[in-house]
């Protein structure tokens, strides 16, 4: 029983760890626009914002207000997926692509 009571303890201990890993718990305000974009944007719109399975996103201030693109960005279209970023996160992805 004392094994058994070692084991379990030891594998909730490495699962709590595991989670705290991958705990959304870091506050994206710590994170800057380009790695939100990097780890949620590029795999569909390149890492260079070229385009991939998804359109070019260079120079989306020539193409619309900061508003429609966060709103794009929040509500998605009919090829991308919206609600991918918390409200935070899409305002500061937003202003990212703002400088670029």
């Amino acid at each position: 029983m004392k094994r058994l009571w070692a084991v379990s303890a030891t594998s909730l201990l490495m699962l709590l760890f595991l989670l705290t890993g991958c705990s959304s718990e870091s506050s994206s305000s710590a994170k800057d626009g380009e790695t939100i974009y990097k780890d949620n944007c590029a795999a569909c719109h390149g890492d260079q914002l070229q385009g991939a399975v998804g359109p070019s996103i260079v120079n989306m201030k020539s193409k619309y207000s900061e508003d429609e693109v966060l709103k794009i960005i929040n509500e998605g279209t009919t090829k991308m997926p919206g609600n991918l970023l918390t409200d935070e996160e899409s305002k500061i992805v937003t202003k990212w692509l703002w400088e670029k």
